[in-house]
């Protein structure tokens, strides 16, 4: 094929796009509602529709509300230069849903292109976003990701100089950066918030991974159970893969919840094998009930479950030959878990085995033996009456027993007389003797109240009971966070404590 018939080909591919392109303009103009839709849907999904940019902005205020919305898409997917400060500040006219779409079809186009690789166009597209509302923070975090370092600099400055304006749905946002600048982001931002935010923690918790969670120590420091039980739990969910540092703290915490919390959500596929076995060779000797049965638990299922750096065949040998007994009890208190690899058969209860065996009963005592017994006869209170007024003793051979007769017959007598009455209980006061200890006055004035409300006794009626008993508010936290510590009592999220249920 000779060079001048490959530019002329090439020309001619260009004339019929323009062509195209000339056509889609000229359509969005038309008066017929029909043409003019038809071209902003061909403008939508043109490959070439960069070259309509000037054309899309021109219809950022058109009166039509979906040709509006389809012109901000073409620019969010098109803009660059000088168009990135007109788009950005023409959305402030769309409501904050509009916005949105708009922003997330900016990140899409990113995702797909990548973003822009000029220093420049990377401080553009910074400078602009910054004027959009708080609300939109977590896709302009997520977005940062794509502009490089001037990206990466301008969400360090966030988290070092603003962490008290950064909304909290932009934290994961974080998770998203490329590997060594979110470790660095996530150390910085757990350092701050540590000190300044402690409420951003179940959100933090959210984005470690094994190489950051150990930067959640920095949040240890005069936590309280619930934020160590938080982070416990993240870090479990990791995996557990070092019992250095962090762990054994865990590991090693005065509260059981705490304890419970890191068994409860461990990652067995993603921890490794040495790690868990020593951090249950503290645990499965445990004083509190639940964390050691959570423990014996556990144990059961690394004999089910492959971790990291092992198999099963050599789990199940290291932990039968030094937990045996724990294994066993296991077993038996988790029936719903594999335990044939102990020689353990545990067979499941079906519940309708009970139902079907008392049909079956009942079946027989009713059919069987029916030539030879007679049909039981009904006889109501009422017969009886007549039956003693008339002397017929038809009636009285079915229970010859005078005082039973009478019985019934007073008691029929009475409901007559006296129509049941509902009888109010009311909650007798407690009388406390004001020299007993104060953790003796909490336990009786919450066994007091179980026994009227509930299991879950309401804290506030609680502590107003308690200085009816001459406790202060202060004396009432203190003796409530000591008995939480021995484990005890535990208090729920809707403001509620009761005892804590010491069977498995």
């Amino acid at each position: 094929m000779s060079r001048k018939k490959t530019i002329s080909d090439l020309r001619a591919l260009e004339m019929n796009a323009l062509k195209e392109l000339r056509k889609i303009a000229y359509n969005i103009d038309s008066p017929d509602l029909g043409v003019m839709y038809d071209a902003v849907g061909k403008l939508a999904l043109n490959k070439r529709n960069r070259s309509l940019l000037p054309k899309a902005t021109e219809l950022f205020s058109a009166t039509d509300q979906n040709v509006k919305q389809a012109a901000f898409t073409v620019a969010g997917k098109n803009a660059f230069g000088n168009y990135i400060a007109l788009l950005i500040t023409e959305m402030n006219t769309l409501n904050p849903v509009e916005r949105e779409q708009v922003l997330q079809g900016i990140q899409e186009m990113f995702s797909q292109t990548g973003g822009p690789e000029s220093t420049g166009e990377q401080k553009l597209w910074i400078e602009s976003l910054m004027s959009l509302g708080k609300e939109h923070q977590p896709t302009v975090f997520s977005l940062m990701r794509f502009l490089g370092d001037p990206g990466r600099r301008w969400v360090t400055a966030q988290i070092r100089d603003n962490i008290s304006n950064i909304s909290l749905g932009a934290i994961p946002a974080i998770s998203e950066f490329p590997g060594r600048t979110r470790k660095r982001l996530v150390k910085l931002l757990v350092d701050i918030a540590s000190k300044r935010r402690r409420e951003m923690l179940p959100y933090v918790c959210g984005i470690v991974d094994d190489k950051t969670y150990g930067y959640l120590a920095a949040f240890l420091k005069g936590s309280s159970w619930q934020e160590r039980a938080e982070i416990a739990a993240a870090i479990s969910n990791v995996g557990i893969q070092s019992t250095s540092g962090i762990i054994m703290e865990l590991v090693g915490d005065s509260n059981w919840q705490v304890k419970q919390a890191l068994l409860e959500n461990i990652n067995i596929p993603h921890s490794k094998f040495t790690a868990i076995a020593k951090m249950l060779s503290y645990l499965v000797k445990e004083t509190h009930t639940r964390v050691r049965g959570q423990a014996g638990r556990t144990l059961l299922l690394l004999g089910s479950v492959k971790c990291l750096d092992s198999n099963l065949s050599e789990q199940r040998k290291k932990i039968e030959k030094r937990y045996r007994t724990q294994l066993l009890k296991a077993a038996q208190a988790n029936k719903d878990l594999d335990a044939e690899w102990l020689g353990v058969k545990s067979e499941k209860e079906d519940p309708m085995q009970d139902i079907l065996k008392k049909v079956s009963m009942d079946d027989i005592s009713i059919d069987s033996d029916t030539s030879e017994k007679p049909e039981p006869v009904g006889v109501s209170l009422s017969d009886l009456a007549s039956a003693s007024d008339s002397g017929d003793e038809s009636v009285l051979e079915v229970k010859d027993k005078s005082a039973l007769l009478s019985a019934l017959l007073g008691a029929q007598k009475k409901s007559v007389e006296e129509p049941d009455k509902p009888q109010e209980r009311e909650p007798q006061e407690l009388q406390l003797d004001p020299s007993i200890p104060s953790t003796s006055k909490f336990l009786l004035l919450l066994q007091h109240m179980s026994a009227n409300v509930g299991r879950d006794v309401p804290i506030d009626d609680l502590l107003s009971k308690a200085q009816d008993a001459g406790m202060g508010e202060e004396e009432f936290d203190g003796v409530m966070e000591e008995l939480e510590k021995q484990g005890l009592i535990y208090r729920s999220s809707k403001g509620t404590v009761r005892y804590v249920d010491m069977e498995l």
